[in-house]
C-alpha cells in the first residue's frame, strides 16, 4: 500500500450535509478500491485564485489515503464524473528522494 494526499475543491453551493455526503461518497469509492481513508481534515470555504465553472469560492477538503499503486487512476475516473467537485489532485506521498553525491561533493567544495 501506498500513502497518497487527495484535495479536493467543492462546489460553495453545496450544504454542509451535501458537502459530508459527497466525502463518505469519496471514502467508499476509496474501500471499494481496496484502500482506506488515514485521516479527513476539511479546510472550510477559501477565494479560489480564478474562476472554475463560474465560482469564485470553494470548500476545500484533504484526505490522507493508504492505496494500491492502481487504484489513483480508477478514484481519478470517478472524481471527473461528480458534478460537486470542482478540482482534484491526487499527491504520491511514498517517493522517496535520495540526494546524489556528487551534488552534495559540489556543495562541500564550495563551502
Amino acid at each position: 500500500m501506498k500513502q497518497y494526499e487527495l484535495t479536493l475543491v467543492l462546489n460553495p453551493d453545496l450544504t454542509s450535509e451535501q458537502q459530508k455526503a459527497l466525502i463518505d461518497k469519496v471514502v467508499k469509492i476509496v474501500e471499494t478500491a481496496e484502500g482506506k481513508v488515514t485521516k479527513t481534515n476539511e479546510w472550510g470555504k477559501k477565494e479560489l485564485a480564478y474562476e472554475i465553472k463560474n465560482k469564485n469560492h470553494g470548500f476545500y477538503w484533504f484526505l490522507n489515503l493508504e492505496m494500491s499503486e492502481s487504484s489513483p487512476v480508477s478514484l481519478e475516473k470517478k472524481l471527473i464524473l461528480e458534478n460537486g467537485i470542482l478540482r482534484y489532485l491526487i499527491c504520491n506521498q511514498s517517493i522517496e528522494v535520495e540526494p546524489k553525491l556528487k551534488n552534495t561533493e559540489k556543495v562541500a567544495k564550495l563551502l
